[in-house]
């Protein structure tokens, strides 16, 4: 049974919802790396001083090779052909797993998908009246809904299918309702363990220079670094904030 025009609108409500968590996503995800970035040079920083104390504390003396005995030698060699005997035996007698079928499209996905390739396809963007973010937006649909469809993956087709017009009807409206329901919770889901990130939290509580400090100290012994002494941290930080 064909869409409404209301069921229509309400699925456009929430795969815009889901469209505009996306961009929200990626823009913290962009400033995320910018902030982990920023540790891993203030680790390295440290790392590098640490070892170069290190070196004109101690002069390493040089090692020399362990001289292996002869048995042992051929006992090892021995061993080491058993091996390739065993890898043959198991070469001949290997069975290729059978090939899993993979299911055809239903025939709503593949008309879904042609509509959206119609649409989106860069040799077809010219003709279109649109501006140049909407054209860059749908080069990217094309090229993600190919790869769903490929897939099967086929709630986030659905959306990608919503955004350009394009609805299915041998989907009931409540499955569609629920399949873009699920992922918009999913990027929800996404944004909020950013937030809970090391990396979140170092960057957006840069007044807070006893978190901050306790980040690089929680890093740096994970990372079974020397955890210089406070005040060193402090001024790395505010170095930092100053630059």
């Amino acid at each position: 049974m064909p869409l409404s025009n209301r069921q229509k609108r309400r699925l456009f409500e929430v795969s815009k919802m889901i469209e505009s968590s996306i961009v929200v996503k990626d823009d913290m995800e962009e400033i995320q790396l910018e902030y982990a970035q920023e540790i891993d040079s203030i680790i390295s920083q440290i790392q590098c001083k640490r070892s170069s104390a290190k070196e004109t504390a101690q002069i390493e003396e040089p090692s020399s090779s362990p001289v292996v005995p002869k048995h042992r030698k051929n006992t090892q060699l021995a061993r080491e052909l058993r091996k390739q005997r065993q890898r043959v035996r198991d070469a001949r007698n290997y069975v290729p797993p059978p090939k899993q079928e993979i299911p055809s499209a239903p025939e709503w996905a593949k008309k879904l998908w042609k509509g959206i390739a119609k649409k989106c396809h860069p040799d077809r963007l010219s003709f279109l009246d649109l501006t140049a973010l909407d054209i860059a937006r749908r080069q990217i649909w094309f090229t993600q809904a190919k790869d769903l469809f490929e897939e099967r993956s086929w709630p986030r087709l659905v959306h990608i299918g919503v955004q350009v017009g394009e609805f299915v009807d041998g989907v009931s409206h409540k499955e569609q309702v629920s399949w873009l329901n699920t992922e918009y919770n999913g990027v929800s889901e996404h944004i909020t363990k950013l937030q809970s990130s090391l990396a979140w939290k170092w960057g957006t509580n840069w007044e807070n220079i006893d978190l901050r400090v306790n980040i690089l100290t929680a890093i740096l012994k994970h990372k079974s670094i020397e955890v210089p002494p406070r005040q060193e941290l402090v001024e790395i930080i505010i170095k930092l904030e100053s630059d």
